[in-house]
This record gives C-alpha cells, sequence and structure tokens, in this order.
C-alpha cells in the first residue's frame, strides 16, 4: 500500500489516498479491539441505505492498525461552504437532512452510546456523588437505536460531483 498521499491528519491517526482506496493508519497506541469494532460498525452502516465508504478490508501496517476504506471523489461540506457562501443556507439544509436521516435511521446491532457513556462515568476521575448522579440522570434517558455520529461536521460529509453526499465514517454507536 502506497502511504504517500495524505488526506488528513489527525491526533490518533492518518489517511492515506492510494487509487480508489484510502488507508486509515492509527498510532501504535491505538487499540486493536477499538479498530476492529470500528471497521465492524462501518461495515454494518453500509448496509442501512446511508452513503458510507465501503470497508475493504482491515490490517496492519509497520505494526499500526489500518482501516482500508473506498475512496470518495468530490469535495468536503466544508469545503463547498468555504468556496460558495452564498448557497450557504442551500448547504445547511442538505446537512440538516443528512443528520435527520442518519438520527432517523435504526441500527440495533450497533454499541449502546450510554454503555459507552457509562463506561467513560466509572472510568472519569469523579467523586462518588458526582458519579452516582451522571448514571442515575444517564438511567433516565429514552431508550432507541438510532445512529448517532460521534464527530457529524462538515468536514465529514463529501458532496461527488453527481451532487450526493457521503458521510466519510459514522460512529461506532447508536443512542440510547
Amino acid at each position: 500500500m502506497n502511504l504517500e498521499t495524505v488526506l488528513a491528519k489527525r491526533e490518533k491517526k492518518t489517511l492515506y489516498r492510494d487509487g480508489d482506496i484510502v488507508i486509515k493508519l492509527h498510532n501504535e497506541d491505538y487499540s486493536k479491539s477499538d479498530v476492529l469494532n470500528e471497521a465492524l460498525n462501518q461495515s454494518r452502516m453500509e448496509g442501512l441505505g446511508l452513503n458510507v465508504p465501503k470497508v475493504h478490508g482491515v490490517t496492519t501496517i509497520d505494526g499500526k492498525w489500518a482501516i482500508v476504506l473506498e475512496y470518495i471523489e468530490g469535495k468536503t461540506l466544508e469545503q463547498l461552504m468555504e468556496e460558495n457562501p452564498d448557497k450557504l443556507d442551500e448547504y445547511l439544509k442538505l446537512f440538516v437532512d443528512l443528520q435527520i436521516k442518519m438520527n432517523t435511521t435504526k441500527s440495533p446491532q450497533l454499541n449502546k452510546l450510554t454503555d459507552k457513556m457509562q463506561r467513560k462515568i466509572m472510568e472519569a476521575d469523579l467523586d462518588a456523588n458526582t458519579r452516582y448522579e451522571l448514571h442515575t440522570r444517564l438511567q433516565s434517558a429514552n431508550v432507541c437505536t438510532q445512529v448517532c455520529h460521534g464527530d457529524f461536521n462538515p468536514s465529514n460529509i463529501i458532496i461527488r460531483e453527481d451532487g450526493k453526499m457521503k458521510k466519510k465514517k459514522l460512529k461506532d454507536e447508536s443512542l440510547k
């Protein structure tokens, strides 16, 4: 795999383009289970009618875990907003419509966001009273299985030449 063309660099991962694929290479401290879970949940999204890049595989490169994804040609919604400020209302409508579609799509196979938040509360350096209050509040949340993206923003949406939107990635939890 060719790791010369960097598409994006984040704190714990770098995305590379190699022809028709994207290699999302995680840092060496990124856990195997988190990468496998991300790939599993991304593949689950493929069958729900949401436009997300297809997962081609999971591998290691120089001891680091990588997810190999379909490359989507186009511009991010953020780029389009910057290039065409006169169309901002149109782009915001697209953005909201996509979020509504995503948040009304059910996927009971995904991990539950409330389960993740319960674990995070237990791991947090908080006093017992605060943890108890947070657990209690979280338990009163509605139970649902809608898809939730943990980093939904215009830089994560690709608009293809034909005008169709494609999500770069969906987060690994559903709401609960």
